[in-house]
């Protein structure tokens, strides 16, 4: 149900491959060079033979026993999919950056979802989704709360947003009923909560309550399902939704 858009990451980024076997193992270097903004937490992709990595014995079939860094061996978030490798990395503007992509490394649980830059993910309207008026959502991830036009984290049109509103504002609103706001909130990773009980509406940001009104039903659309749009989450650990029944 779910269908990640990708886009080319940047005109003015250039990249270098270079492949090294060392055993069973190899890693290759990414050198970016951009020229320009500097950029925080950007959504970068390159091609890369994941299923010939696969088929030669590199790599797991899941690819879980893989590892991005940067020259300094900092993990950085990465995803594999059939035929790219995207990771998120700060990007200084006007310089080479070295990345290092590792294998043979301790599997991991999962990967992170990377929509790259300019990318989102849709979800096919169900009736089971359709939350209704007791409900939960969480998303835990990177959030960039600077000001930009239509950063939605949630958005399913003519019924429910999450998204910012005012640089440093997150504000879950329902179509024609209420909304709650998080004001003054630092980009960063984060887990962000919002509950509705049929009698009040609130949102916690780490278990730390932001804001709390009376309930608001969610009116029932035949409409997609849009998360994670104009780069609001350069990287997602995890999304849900809980609806009763």
């Amino acid at each position: 149900m779910k269908k990640i858009y990708q886009a080319v990451v940047l005109a003015a980024v250039a990249t270098l491959l270079v492949v090294v076997p060392v055993l069973a193992a190899y890693y290759v270097y990414v050198v970016v060079e951009s020229t320009g903004a500097d950029y925080e937490n950007l959504a970068l992709n390159m091609t890369l033979d994941v299923d010939g990595l696969v088929d030669e014995g590199y790599i797991s079939t899941t690819g879980l026993d893989t590892r991005v860094t940067d020259s300094g061996y900092n993990v950085l978030p990465h995803m594999l999919v059939e035929d790219k490798l995207m990771w998120v990395s700060d990007l200084p503007g006007n310089t080479t950056t070295q990345f290092i992509f590792w294998t043979d490394q301790s599997a991991m649980d999962s990967f992170p979802t990377i929509t790259g830059y300019g990318g989102y993910v849709t979800i096919a309207d169900n009736t089971t989704l359709e939350p209704g008026d007791a409900y939960a959502f969480g998303v835990m991830g990177y959030v960039d709360t600077s000001a930009g036009a239509n950063k939605s984290i949630i958005r399913k049109d003519n019924a429910v947003t999450m998204n910012i509103t005012a640089a440093g504002n997150i504000t879950f609103a329902v179509y024609g009923g209420n909304s709650v706001t998080a004001s003054n909130v630092t980009s960063g990773f984060m887990t962000i909560m919002v509950y509705c009980d049929t009698y009040e509406l609130w949102m916690e940001i780490g278990e730390v309550e932001q804001d709390r009104t009376s309930a608001s039903t969610i009116p029932d659309t035949a409409n997609n399902w849009t998360l994670f749009e104009n780069d609001v989450m350069p990287y997602v650990s995890y999304y849900g939704e809980w609806v009763v029944p």
